[in-house]
């Protein structure tokens, strides 16, 4: 009775040891399969892979399908109007988004002040957002780089007699950093060129120039 105990006990150890052991998959072709794991493996051995569901084990790397952020944006912009000045723009967007891996977009809502020739306006807009990640954004992964771009369109009233609407198309680049790679929440930075085009009485003007923002999004 005690020998058998001890083997049950140890089978207990054994198996809660197994339990904890994790292995991320690199790379997959058909059936055969690159993986790193944080125990040792032996060679030609067969190991029976159990999910998280299967377990009740949820403390694993948070899930990114679906999320939500926020943008600071600067710019600085110059429009092709007669007798026009440097626009300086500072925008706060929010975006809505699902995450496909190697794509990611959504809806995005913008408010944006412009400040010109002492004169201030704030301007609502709406869009949407498409990311291309060159590394797919999965549970695992701390660095994604990629391409982006978004269009927003709205009206201005610079309270001086002159509204027109807006349309905004930007794109660039970006980079997503998660603190750790079980993190669900992650750190952001774009960089890009932005075009505008105001749409006034009689014709349109172009705003164009550098971009760049930096914002935080929860990803669950």
């Amino acid at each position: 009775m005690r020998h058998l105990l001890l083997i049950i006990t140890m089978m207990t150890l054994g198996s809660v040891s197994a339990y904890a052991q994790k292995i991320k998959v690199r790379k997959v072709k058909g059936n055969t399969a690159i993986i790193e794991s944080t125990s040792p493996l032996a060679p030609g051995a067969v190991y029976d892979l159990i999910s998280e569901d299967q377990l009740g084990d949820d403390s694993g790397p948070a899930t990114r399908k679906n999320f939500v952020g926020l943008n600071l944006i600067f710019g600085n912009t110059k429009s092709d109007a007669p007798n026009s000045t440097n626009e300086t723009t500072m925008s706060l967007m929010a975006r809505y988004g699902w995450n496909l891996g190697t794509y990611e977009l959504g809806p995005l809502v913008q408010m944006t002040m412009t400040h010109v020739s002492d004169v201030t306006a704030t301007t609502w807009r709406v869009g949407g957002f498409a990311d291309y990640n060159f590394t797919p954004n999965t549970p695992g992964e701390a660095f994604i780089f990629g391409l982006t771009a978004w269009g927003a369109f709205g009206n201005e009233d610079r309270g001086n007699g002159a509204k027109f609407d807006i349309v905004d198309i930007f794109g660039g680049g970006f980079v997503k950093w998660y603190p750790t790679t079980s993190s669900s929440a992650c750190f952001r930075i774009d960089f890009g060129y932005q075009y505008e085009r105001q749409t006034v009485a009689g014709g349109y003007y172009s705003d164009t120039g550098i971009t760049g923002s930096a914002g935080i999004f929860a990803y669950f």
